[in-house]
């Protein structure tokens, strides 16, 4: 047990320094921690992935929350540009969570490693278009159909597998100009907004289930919750400090080493 709760821990502190560096809610992060240790508790297959990402979303508001406020303190949120855009996240979320819940297990974790490899072909390809430092701070840009669709469908991703703000909705900002601090706040924001709504849904629908490990609320499973958000919140302002230290582009290889070490992970765990 003291094993498991050293992962969680560790895999906290990581998920709170990559949400505070790219103001990502940290989902990616997490999964792979919660899928080792609920198999190595001896949790059902069926159920691993529904409780990883009503455990990751859970954590991700807390994280979320304290990136936000830092963030906020730092200058780099635009209230007024979340607010543009929060609507439709918020139904996005929503809806996500309900078709996460209705299909099997299987399903979403192959959809979660095509959703990591598909990330990082985006950035690969963002890599090689010469993207300005960004001087953009008019909310009002962020209009219209094309940032609609984008919003509801990364809340969509979000509840469905958890990451979904900082992989589909900041590319269409940084096109807009805004700087990637700017974006990395209004991603955390909306990350918080994801979690909170769609882990509601994970709960309810979980609450009628078999079969899940003691001390689970719905498909929420509160130990791991407890020691994922302690690390979490002590990484989170070391990864905040370290975005202020490297450049945009730079920031961005990181992300790309970073969802590679994902994929990898899920994959060796997958065959």
């Amino acid at each position: 047990m003291t094993e498991i709760i050293a992962i969680y821990l560790a895999a906290g502190v990581f998920s709170g320094f990559v949400s505070g560096l790219f103001g990502v809610g940290g989902a990616f992060a997490l999964a792979p921690a919660l899928i080792i240790t609920l198999t190595i508790q001896g949790v059902a297959d069926a159920h691993i992935m529904h409780l990883t990402i009503a455990t990751s979303l859970a954590t991700q508001v807390i994280t979320a929350i304290l990136t936000t406020y830092l963030r906020f303190r730092a200058g780099d949120l635009l209230l007024p540009l979340v607010w543009r855009m929060a609507p439709f996240v918020a139904v996005g979320a929503l809806t996500g969570a309900a078709i996460g819940d209705a299909l099997p297990g299987l399903v979403l974790k192959f959809m979660f490693i095509g959703f990591v490899g598909v990330s990082i072909a985006r950035v690969l390809i963002l890599q090689h278009r010469r993207i300005a430092a960004g001087t953009n701070r008019d909310p009002a840009a962020a209009r219209g159909p094309v940032i609609w669709f984008f919003a509801t469908l990364s809340g969509m991703s979000g509840g469905v597998l958890g990451p979904g703000p900082a992989i589909l909705l900041a590319p269409q900002l940084r096109r807009l100009d805004f700087a990637m601090p700017v974006v990395a706040a209004a991603n955390a924001f909306l990350a918080g907004l994801v979690g909170l709504m769609a882990v509601g849904g994970y709960i309810v629908c979980g609450l009628a289930e078999a079969g899940l490990p003691a001390h689970s609320l719905g498909y929420l499973y509160l130990p791991g919750f407890a020691a994922l958000t302690l690390g979490a919140l002590a990484g989170s302002p070391l990864g905040i400090r370290f975005s202020r230290a490297v450049r945009d582009r730079s920031q961005a290889w990181l992300f790309l080493g970073y969802l590679s070490l994902v994929l990898v992970i899920m994959v060796y765990h997958t065959i």
